[in-house]
């Protein structure tokens, strides 16, 4: 009886015990284009440092207004899944100094932090999840960077809002909220 035993607690033991499968980053393009969403147990893991030429501080200028990104490489977990991704936080100030958005000093699991999602097929483009304070008047969708040289000093910025109907609840006179980032024109930013 007693090797019963023992042998059911190591089958259970096996059964229970799943070995994490480490996936390259650039693959979860692949998940999203299949609908299945990924396998439990996945690991989304930077494994041929993509996601490293974009880290760090850039700056530009569009319009009268200077953009500094802060961009960083983090390891999250949402249940079973681990990935790494880039968030975003970012100053945006008027030409004359004022501050208009600051999310310097916000926790990474704030909405409002610019999130890592997919690159394209050709793994030239990230994109990544934006949502404002105003995304229920417009202001949300995705913002795409890509590397626009060899030294990967330069980046461009573009967006791309998401596609909603606005209600006079939510955004009175259905005005929509002036946009973060610009949608036709990409920012050009060099890195610091």
């Amino acid at each position: 009886m007693k090797k019963i035993f023992i042998l059911g607690f190591i089958i259970l033991s096996t059964i229970s015990c799943r070995a994490q499968t480490i996936v390259p980053v650039e693959k979860m393009g692949d998940y999203i284009d299949a609908g299945d969403g990924i396998p439990d147990n996945t690991y989304l893991k930077d494994v041929n440092n993509l996601l490293t030429k974009f880290v760090g501080t850039w700056k530009g200028n569009y319009q009268g207004k200077d953009y500094t990104l802060y961009i960083s490489k983090t390891t999250s977990k949402y249940e079973t899944i681990t990935r790494d991704r880039l968030l975003i936080r970012y100053l945006i100030t008027s030409s004359n100094g004022s501050v208009l958005e600051n999310t310097q000093s916000i926790p990474d699991n704030s909405p409002y932090i610019i999130a890592g999602s997919y690159f394209s097929k050709d793994l030239a483009v990230y994109a990544l999840n934006f949502t404002s304070k105003n995304s229920l008047c417009g202001n949300a969708g995705t913002v795409f960077i890509r590397t626009k040289n060899a030294a990967n000093t330069i980046i461009s910025l573009g967006f791309e809002p998401n596609k909603i109907m606005i209600s006079e609840e939510t955004c009175p006179g259905f005005k929509l909220a002036e946009l973060t980032f610009p949608r036709q024109n990409s920012i050009m930013l060099t890195k610091q």
